[in-house]
């Protein structure tokens, strides 16, 4: 059966087992050898149990066709741990304390039973039930400990420190755990503590902001169905807290993750969601449900639609405040530019009659970051960026604008652990090395291949 799963996946054993070792990665699993396979093909199994389940995850998303481990290697492989999908006990009308219950239990849940959860087709209406919720009452009567406010203030900080985290290093395996034992001490007090309203509210609000980083970070180690859950799980959180700016933040990152994993439909109504949940909210957070929607028609090919959306975001944030929502630090005039500039680059390589144009213009905006991002905080945006800047460079034949962005990229690579930025980096190092035959960029491939395997 694994043949015919690879025939159907288009991969060969190789490929398989470099998709398998992403997943790995992401866990903090040591990778496999990429000729492990070629004796699984032979009839041989995977020793461990978890190498298994991960196994049959990257195929059902590859192939869409749904493998187990015993449809894979026999009946003597069965799992005892069933398969979770995404919006599993997140449809609905939920009590709050059931909404803890699950987030507590998937939070601390393995992250490698995360890492096999399955995408589902219903995760709009999820999201969408998430947010009618009625507001429940956020006070708690009992339990042995009572939540103070200088308690509240030291959890509000530690929230913004981490969002500073997942700035500089990105969603690595380790961060990743940090997070959720970050969003596991504060469900803990939400479900046994006792608070006033107010401090439930606060409470909750900081829950959201955990799941919503937790969801962020779970993206940026590319496991795309575990981040989808935590984004659920943050909606319905920050709407029992009643936070509609969380709500609206969140709906866009959802259309954000799709339009990179190009299901521009999703991102358009996820996207259209968050403008809809932010019209009432301050300038800022308007802004940036703007900014995911300028993405998200840049996905569907639509550049006037970009261009205006885009338009309206740069308007809006010439009216910052200081009360704005502190997890919008970040989205600046030149966050705007670099999102724009990769979004563009999406734009030349699906309209190549204008590419040139486009590429030139994507080449202005996302410089700035990739140059001097990795000095103000932000180092795994300046690899992003400076990954979708040597993407512009590549697909506007220039190949030594390529070769130097590749070579700086390498310098960033030790102090970043997001994994979807290594995987994007890799990505482009294959296109690039069908493309740049001259020694000087034959020299730069190597660097790039050694960064990659020492990270």
């Amino acid at each position: 059966m694994l043949t015919t799963a690879l025939g159907q996946a288009s991969w060969s054993p190789r490929e398989f087992v470099r998709a398998l070792n992403l997943r790995l990665d992401a866990v903090g699993e040591p990778r496999l050898d990429l000729t492990a396979a070629h004796a699984w093909v032979r009839g041989s199994v995977p020793r461990s149990d978890a190498v298994r389940r991960l196994a049959a995850a990257v195929l059902t998303a590859k192939a869409g066709t749904e493998y187990t481990p015993s449809s894979l290697w026999g009946s003597h492989c069965t799992s005892a741990l069933p398969t979770k999908t995404v919006t599993d006990d997140l449809i609905g009308r939920r009590l709050l304390t059931d909404v803890l219950d699950t987030a507590a239990a998937w939070n601390t849940s393995d992250p490698r039973d995360q890492a096999t959860l399955r995408p589902a087709s219903d995760l709009f209406t999820a999201a969408w039930d998430a947010t009618r919720q009625p507001r429940p009452a956020t006070g708690r009567e009992s339990g042995i400990d009572h939540v103070l406010p200088p308690l509240m203030n030291l959890l509000e900080r530690h929230l913004a420190e981490l969002r500073r985290l997942d700035d500089a290093t990105g969603g690595g395996a380790l961060s990743q755990r940090y997070v959720r034992t970050a969003l596991d001490g504060v469900l803990g007090l939400l479900r046994h503590s006792r608070y006033t309203p107010a401090v439930g509210t606060r409470l909750l609000r900081n829950a959201s902001g955990l799941a919503q980083l937790a969801g962020w970070m779970a993206f940026d180690a590319d496991l795309a169905a575990a981040g989808q859950r935590y984004q659920l799980l943050a909606i319905r959180l920050a709407q029992a807290g009643d936070d509609h700016d969380t709500v609206a933040n969140v709906l866009g990152m959802l259309a954000y993750q799709h339009a990179a994993s190009q299901n521009p439909a999703a991102a358009l109504r996820f996207a259209e969601a968050a403008v809809t949940s932010a019209a009432r909210s301050l300038p800022t957070v308007r802004a940036r449900a703007l900014g995911r929607l300028a993405t998200a028609h840049a996905a569907a090919g639509d550049l006037d639609a970009f261009r205006d959306a885009t338009d309206r975001c740069h308007a809006l944030l010439e009216h910052r405040r200081s009360d704005d929502p502190p997890a919008l630090y970040y989205f600046t005039p030149d966050q705007v530019a670099a999102e724009s500039g990769q979004a563009l680059v999406d734009l030349a390589a699906n309209n190549q009659g204008r590419a040139r144009r486009l590429l030139a213009e994507a080449n202005s905006l996302l410089s700035p970051l990739a140059d001097h991002g990795s000095t103000s905080g932000y180092r795994r945006s300046a690899l992003l960026h400076g990954i979708h800047l040597a993407r512009a460079n590549l697909l506007a034949h220039e190949p030594e604008a390529t070769i130097h962005c590749l070579l700086r990229l390498t310098s960033h690579l030790p102090d970043v652990q997001s994994i979807r930025c290594r995987n994007l980096l890799g990505s482009l190092r294959r296109h690039a090395g069908t493309r740049i035959k001259s020694a000087s960029g034959a020299d730069a491939l190597s660097q790039v291949d050694r960064a990659l395997s020492a990270a």
